[in-house]
């Protein structure tokens, strides 16, 4: 009796398997301040709005869960700010990693303005006598140092399905939508890349020096991207 209970169950399983596509299909690995949260739109608008599991270890962190502890093979695509050595504990042997880099001195820029015009306000509201960290100084701390390299801890970036870069965003998202097999419409490829038009307008210009500090800093990022661009361009993940 016991074999057939286990047959059943083998059976009923394989039945459930053939039905279901095997999940994730991609792991997106959201960099902050590299247009994430438009790609996010455009997989959604590919996936289903139901299709896309959208996380971050911040929020994993604070509810102290882990990814795993989400039905992460119930859908086709996971997104977020998740590092590849976070992700890739749910990921399959078929799964594909897909990322988007900047340059980095300016997705630096990006990622201070980010925090003195919208993360630091939230944060003094909470506590009314937090300061303002200066960019001189948040561009020496370590944990927003290689930002890039840190969320590629891991994984060569040979081994990945696919790289973008921000700057070319449109074209980007149109060759990778060729790889996949994506119904591509003019809608999605003109929404904001993520950049703060007010904050834009309103930063003052950096001086040289500061700017070879941020070049200092992000050395392997740097490196990274650097090479990154070499393996595009000879059409590595065309």
């Amino acid at each position: 009796m016991k074999f057939l209970r286990d047959l059943r169950s083998i059976l009923q399983q394989r039945k459930k398997d053939s039905l279901n596509p095997i999940n994730p299909e991609l792991l997106s690995i959201h960099i902050p301040k590299t247009a994430g949260r438009t790609f996010r739109e455009i997989l959604k608008s590919q996936y289903g709005v139901n299709g896309v599991l959208s996380l971050d270890h911040y929020y994993l962190t604070k509810q102290n869960e882990q990814l795993a502890d989400h039905p992460t093979d119930r859908y086709p695509v996971i997104h977020g700010h998740l590092p590849y050595r976070q992700i890739s504990k749910v990921a399959l042997p078929s799964s594909k990693y897909i990322t988007w880099l900047r340059h980095p001195v300016d997705r630096v820029i990006s990622n201070y303005y980010h925090y003195r015009d919208s993360v630091f306000p939230a944060k003094q509201k909470r506590n009314p006598s937090a300061q303002l960290v200066s960019i001189e100084d948040f561009i020496e701390r370590p944990k927003r140092r290689n930002k890039m390299s840190q969320y590629l801890e891991g994984i060569d970036l040979e081994a990945l399905f696919f790289v973008g870069f921000q700057e070319q965003f449109k074209e980007d998202v149109v060759r990778l939508g060729r790889k996949l097999q994506w119904r591509i419409s003019e809608l999605p490829l003109q929404m904001r890349v993520n950049e703060n038009k007010r904050t834009k307008q309103s930063a003052p210009s950096l001086p040289e020096e500061l700017i070879m500090r941020i070049r200092k800093c992000n050395e392997k990022d740097l490196a990274l991207y650097e090479k990154a661009k070499q393996l595009s361009e000879k059409g590595f993940w065309s």
